[in-house]
């Protein structure tokens, strides 16, 4: 049997860790309990602040601000985030520097071309034949992850004499 315990990061003095803690932690850090007298603004800039501070690699430094915006999205409103990156001249670095933030970008950008795709499929076959938005085909295409798949895919709603034909073509 596996036993692990539960670590409740709201219960750790985020202060502690800024001033002698594993740097691996800063981008908990956010999550963690700020000290009294010190508002949640305050707490994420002091963060921001501590963790651009840090003594390392700027590679490493930029990834660790990168990830401590994300997971400063499960407490802070986003747009606090970007404010106080912005302001601090951060946001562009991590954006364009960041592993973690390029990795969720193309995830993000690859998202948006499967959904393109699934919605350019959807509307040629309405055009064409007249398919209805509720169709079940409509469904069966939104369910296809692959992007090479829909661009085919894509092409065959394109160029098919028919419904049925683009069918087989789904099935193949």
């Amino acid at each position: 049997m596996i036993e692990y315990t539960v670590i409740r990061l709201s219960e750790i003095e985020g202060q502690e860790i800024i001033d002698g803690g594993p740097s691996g932690l800063f981008p908990f850090v956010p999550l963690m309990k700020h000290p009294v007298g010190i508002d949640s603004e305050g707490w994420l800039r002091h963060c921001v602040d501590a963790t651009n501070a840090l003594p390392v690699d700027e590679s490493i430094k930029v990834d660790f601000l990168g990830r401590l915006m994300i997971l400063s999205g499960l407490e802070y409103d986003p747009t606090l985030i970007n404010r106080i990156l912005s302001q601090e001249g951060l946001m562009d670095a991590i954006m364009r520097e960041s592993s973690f933030a390029q990795y969720i970008m193309k995830q993000g950008i690859e998202r948006g071309e499967r959904d393109r795709a699934i919605a350019d499929i959807i509307e040629v076959l309405e055009i064409r034949f007249d398919l209805p938005e509720t169709d079940p085909l409509s469904a069966r295409i939104a369910a296809i992850e692959d992007l090479q798949r829909l661009k085919q895919l894509l092409r065959a709603a394109v160029q098919v004499p028919s419904l049925e034909a683009f069918e087989q073509a789904l099935d193949a």
